[in-house]
C-alpha cells in the first residue's frame, strides 16, 4: 500500500483508485480511463491550470521522489516536445485544448544515430487519452500550429522518469542523446 501525504481529496482519490491497477503489469486501459475521468474535473483542475498560466512548462500536482506522480503540462502555440523515452508507464489526457501525440518506433541504431518511424499521430481533445509502457514509450507531444488552442494536459507516470537513463532523439538528424539520471532533456524540439 502506498503512503500518501496530505493531498487534496480528488488527488487522494485518484491515487487510491490507481493502487490496485499499478501492479507488476499495470492495467493501462483502466489507468487511462481513471486519468480521463480525473481530467474532466475542470472545476477542481482550474487552480492547477492557473499555476501554469500562459507559459510553457510543467507543474507537479503530486510528485514524490519515487513512485507514481501526476503533473500538469502546457506548451505554447506550435511548441512540440523533443522525441524521448520515459522508461516508466505513462498516461496523457488533455483537460482543455488540443494536444498532438506522436508515437515512434526505433527501427535501427548505429552509434549515436537512430532511424525513427512515426507509427501514430493523434490529435487529442478533452475526453481522450494515450497510454504506453516501455519499451514502446518513444514519443513526442505538444501543440501543432493551427490545430486548435494549446492544451493543458495531465501526465500520469508510474515513477520519476528522471531517475532512469533515457533517450532523446533529434527529429531531423536522428541523433540519439542518452539522458543520464537527473537530466530532464529538452522541453521543446528546436
Amino acid at each position: 500500500m502506498m503512503t500518501l501525504p496530505a493531498l487534496d481529496s480528488p488527488v487522494r482519490s485518484l491515487f487510491e483508485r490507481l493502487e490496485p491497477l499499478n501492479g507488476a503489469t499495470p492495467d493501462m486501459p483502466a489507468i487511462g480511463r481513471l486519468l480521463t475521468d480525473f481530467a474532466q474535473d475542470t472545476e477542481y483542475l482550474a487552480h492547477h491550470i492557473d499555476r501554469v498560466r500562459d507559459r510553457s512548462g510543467a507543474a507537479p500536482i503530486h510528485a514524490p521522489e519515487r513512485g507514481p506522480r501526476l503533473l500538469i503540462v502546457h506548451r505554447l502555440e506550435g511548441q512540440m516536445g523533443a522525441i524521448h523515452s520515459h522508461k516508466v508507464w505513462i498516461a496523457i489526457a488533455p483537460i482543455v485544448g488540443t494536444e498532438t501525440h506522436r508515437q515512434y518506433e526505433v527501427r535501427s541504431e548505429t552509434g549515436t544515430k537512430a532511424k525513427l518511424e512515426m507509427i501514430e499521430e493523434r490529435r487529442m481533445d478533452p475526453g481522450s487519452v494515450v497510454t504506453f509502457t516501455p519499451p514502446h514509450d518513444v514519443h513526442a507531444h505538444g501543440h501543432v500550429s493551427g490545430a486548435g488552442n494549446p492544451a493543458y494536459i495531465l501526465v500520469f507516470a508510474g515513477d520519476n522518469q528522471v531517475t532512469f537513463e533515457r533517450e532523446e532523439y533529434d527529429s531531423r538528424s536522428g541523433v540519439c542523446t542518452v539522458l543520464g539520471p537527473g537530466n530532464g532533456g529538452r522541453w521543446v524540439d528546436s
